[in-house]
């Protein structure tokens, strides 16, 4: 064999091997590729069936004013830095609202002090005529003292419910409705079917979405979790997005 031969059969067998090799790296990355897709659609699935979305982008929180537990006012810069997890209820709930807030602190009281000094849990108030700091103190002390409580004039109060699309009904309306069943319209998200009859200025229940809003680290609305709340779904979802941090 000439020396021109071996060569170029040298040439020929590095090409093959380059082609290969390139062959290879082409099939592995479409392989980790389809493993990458794989593994998030079964997050997302995860993650719908704990009544979990998550926004693809998320949404800005600004310009709300409200007042905490212990009277001091509380904006957006208060949701910066930690997680925090939003729900709107009221002291007089009957049934949602403890039910909730019970899941709320049983989920707690399972995270590490390191998972804990990462996350706010938030209740707001649908009904500020009776809710003061000091009711909202007395009431969320009953699950947790980390817990926020916030309250604050009703026109206040309806710039952060609707940016973080909570609906409830309005106990003007129902006061001036008596025989009325009192029960609002399938408007929004995640009712609780709470009701009121006959309702008076002392005495009458609001019908509030039931939804928990997800808030990140940078203070913007990243999602929702859907009723029925419960511990376990609470832990899996939060201990995933706090080991993400932002």
């Amino acid at each position: 064999m000439s020396k021109r031969l071996l060569i170029a059969f040298v040439i020929v067998d590095i090409l093959l091997g380059l082609a290969v090799y390139r062959g290879y790296q082409s099939w592995t990355a479409r392989g980790k590729a389809q493993e990458i897709v794989a593994a998030q659609e079964a997050a997302a699935t995860e993650l719908r069936d704990k009544g979990v979305t998550i926004f693809p982008e998320a949404r800005d929180l600004v310009g709300f004013s409200l007042i905490d537990q212990a009277g001091a006012e509380f904006t957006e810069a208060d949701l910066k830095g930690r997680w925090s997890l939003v729900f709107f209820g009221f002291t007089h709930c009957p049934d949602i609202c403890p039910v909730t807030m019970k899941e709320l602190a049983e989920f707690y009281a399972q995270l590490s002090d390191d998972e804990r000094s990462k996350l706010n849990v938030i209740l707001g108030t649908v009904d500020p005529e009776r809710d003061d700091s000091q009711a909202m103190a007395d009431y969320v002390a009953k699950y947790n003292d980390d817990f926020i409580g916030l309250t604050g004039d009703r026109s206040a109060l309806s710039v952060l419910t609707k940016l973080l699309f909570v609906t409830y009904s309005d106990p003007a309306e129902l006061e001036t409705h008596e025989g009325h069943d009192g029960h609002a319209g399938d408007q929004g998200v995640d009712h609780t079917g709470h009701g009121a009859e006959a309702a008076t200025p002392e005495d009458y229940l609001i019908t509030h979405s039931g939804h928990i809003a997800i808030i990140n680290p940078y203070g913007d609305f990243h999602g929702v979790i859907r009723p029925p709340h419960r511990d376990r779904d609470l832990l899996s979802v939060m201990r995933g997005l706090l080991a993400e941090g932002l």
